[in-house]
């Protein structure tokens, strides 16, 4: 069994005048990825490996989510091809980062941007992800779980359990 969590990076800040990999999270994004990082380790949702996109939003989001997940830091890579990537550049990278030799239980998450999260989202789904109250799939922020039953299940479409799909104005007591 391997468990992947597909994550969006949180709220980036839109007034910070600077080219769009060096955008950084805004105030809200902070809140959201500390709760996000909290819900994560309350759910013991703990990944073995986290491959991160470059861009300073999601490399904001991954360093607030380690106050509570506290992932081994050699086990942190950041991956430029994550920058934006489409679907098939996602399934690629899933691929290369988890460790198909490894016999127990994986799980690995990657944080990464829209729409490439949305359409693998949607992808893999074995039943068609519920949207948020604003019609929206991946929020920033959110995290989708899935359980597969193995790493060729991402060539295929439909063939993820979706365990949870978190998102940050849905968590118990974030306001």
């Amino acid at each position: 069994m391997f468990e992947l969590i597909l994550m969006r990076h949180a709220k980036s800040d839109w007034h910070s005048h600077t080219a769009d990999i060096d955008r950084p999270l805004s105030d809200r994004g902070i809140r959201d990825a500390l709760c996000m990082g909290a819900y994560l380790k309350q759910l013991n949702l703990i990944p073995d490996r986290v491959v991160v996109s470059p861009a300073q939003r999601t490399r904001q989001t991954a360093s607030l989510l380690q106050n509570d997940l506290a992932v081994d830091e050699k086990n942190i890579v950041f991956d430029k091809e994550l920058y934006l990537a489409d679907r098939q550049t996602l399934c690629e990278i899933i691929e290369i980062y988890a460790d198909a030799s490894q016999q127990s239980r994986q799980r690995l998450l990657i944080l990464a941007h829209n729409p490439g999260m949305d359409y693998l989202v949607d992808y893999l789904a074995s039943s068609p992800p519920q949207l948020s109250s604003s019609g929206k799939l991946m929020t920033t922020c959110a995290a989708a779980c899935f359980s597969l039953d193995s790493l060729d299940v991402i060539k295929k479409q439909g063939q993820g359990v979706l365990n949870n799909l978190i998102r940050p104005k849905e968590i118990p007591g974030n306001d």
